[in-house]
């Protein structure tokens, strides 16, 4: 079972992709977000892209089927160093996270619906970490997943959010297309934010935070 904090019950998940469905919000691919981006292309308010961190077996066994049923597109950042292991958490249940395998991740790609990104090779802190880790933190997780997966791998989400110039230069010279980040105030294309959902959000807050009115209200109260 996964800890509290930034994850979502199933039950609570199953709702928010049913109302997306039913309230007819496209859900595209993470790359035609960043495309809109550079192009400086508006896009309406009732298109979004789904993106999972870190790479839980969870995705493969609960997410994914519901995905699935919509025919809803998303994007897992996988963190390198877990691929057909476990997170150690003492906030879940017997103590750890089973992880992805490698042949829930093929499948998945199989299927077309999902796509990866990096999230790291070990989920260390960006800013916490020496020059040199932080090249083998963007770089061979990249490396590492490219050959995986047999393709490129064009984005990275950054652990904990945590990035700052100098890593941003890092991961434009790795040959990402773009960084992902949770929540920044000064967004560019190595950085750009996106919107968590918490074990508290239910369906009424995820209305709210799907809503146009998320972000201003955000930047005013910073809340959650």
């Amino acid at each position: 079972m996964l800890p509290a904090g930034i994850n979502t019950p199933i039950e609570a998940f199953r709702s928010h992709m049913d109302y997306l469905f039913r309230r007819q919000y496209r859900v595209i691919p993470l790359d035609q977000i960043v495309d809109h981006i550079i192009n400086a292309k508006k896009m309406d308010n009732k298109t979004l892209a789904i993106t999972f961190d870190d790479g839980y077996e969870d995705h493969f066994i609960n997410v994914y089927p519901i995905l699935e049923k919509y025919s809803f597109s998303a994007t897992i950042f996988l963190t390198v160093k877990y691929i057909n292991g476990y997170w150690e958490s003492e906030k879940a249940e017997g103590g750890r996270i089973k992880a992805l395998s490698k042949d829930q991740i093929l499948e998945m790609k199989q299927g077309g619906l999902i796509k990866f990104g990096s999230h790291g090779y070990s989920h260390s802190n960006l800013l916490r970490i020496t020059e040199e880790e932080r090249l083998f933190e963007i770089r061979g997780s990249k490396l590492y997943l490219e050959d995986l997966l047999a393709g490129d791998v064009h984005f990275i989400s950054y652990p904990f959010g945590a990035c700052d110039e100098a890593i941003e230069k890092i991961v434009r010279e790795a040959g990402y297309k773009a960084g992902f980040s949770i929540w920044n105030r000064q967004p560019d294309l190595y950085c750009i934010p996106r919107i968590p959902l918490h074990t508290c959000d239910g369906l009424r807050r995820f209305r709210f935070k799907i809503s146009s009115l998320y972000l201003p209200t955000k930047l005013i109260f910073r809340f959650a």
